[in-house]
């Protein structure tokens, strides 16, 4: 969820700013993380199963945990803040996104020592898209939110183009998306795109990820590419 003000009590605050602008100034108790620069290979149960196990060591490391909400904020709605959030939401995590309103609180300037928690996660699969699961579903409406210039030089065929862009928090109607709808979202890294399955998903229409995106689909020899 995307919030403006007044977050869940007793969360647990990740910065995902450059450690420069955290040190600068952060929210009390905030730690400094930035999971924006994520890569991996996500095609066999053994690769998902590796993902789970990294983010159960991740969320025991910063003292995450399911019956605790994670508040994920940066300096605006930008890829590092919506793909970190993103990774922490793929583990199972309760989480929101403060990307404005957080500035007037962030008077601390002391880092935070995270108090370590039990290694805990859940891979939440009705969130990630993969590779496989795309050629699984030819219906699927599958959304490439790069610019035109990307898709036109290589994209999963039957994809529809439509730039991040064109995504606001609250068009999703006119752009012919609906509530309840499931929609596969993917970019070049899974950044973008993360972007806009929070967009979408605030909105009601139950966007997927596809993590691995393009920089994965186009290394792989059995997937096709149209251009």
């Amino acid at each position: 969820m995307i919030i403006s003000a007044d977050p869940p009590p007793g969360a647990l605050f990740v910065d995902s700013r450059p450690p420069a602008d955290y040190a600068r100034g952060h929210l009390e108790g905030a730690i400094n993380l930035d999971l924006s620069g994520f890569r991996g290979r996500l095609r066999s149960e053994e690769e998902l199963g590796q993902l789970e196990r990294a983010l159960a060591d991740l969320n025991g490391r910063i003292g995450a945990a399911p019956e605790r909400p994670v508040v994920v904020y940066d300096a605006g709605f930008n890829t590092r803040l919506t793909k970190t959030a993103f990774m922490l939401a793929l583990g199972g995590l309760e989480v929101h996104l403060w990307p404005q309103g957080w500035e007037p609180q962030a008077t601390q300037t002391a880092p935070t020592t995270p108090t370590p928690s039990k290694p805990w996660a859940r891979l939440d699969r009705d969130i990630l898209l993969t590779a496989d699961e795309i050629l699984a579903q030819p219906g699927l409406l599958l959304l490439d939110v790069r610019e035109p210039h990307e898709f036109a030089s290589g994209h999963i065929p039957g994809a529809r183009n439509l730039p991040l862009s064109a995504f606001r928090a609250d068009n999703a109607g006119s752009l012919g998306l609906s509530p309840g709808q499931e929609v596969g979202v993917h970019c070049r890294s899974g950044a973008r795109s993360a972007s806009a399955f929070w967009l979408l998903r605030q909105q009601g229409v139950r966007a997927r990820n596809y993590l691995g995106s393009m920089l994965e689909w186009e290394a792989e020899a059995d997937l096709p590419v149209e251009r």
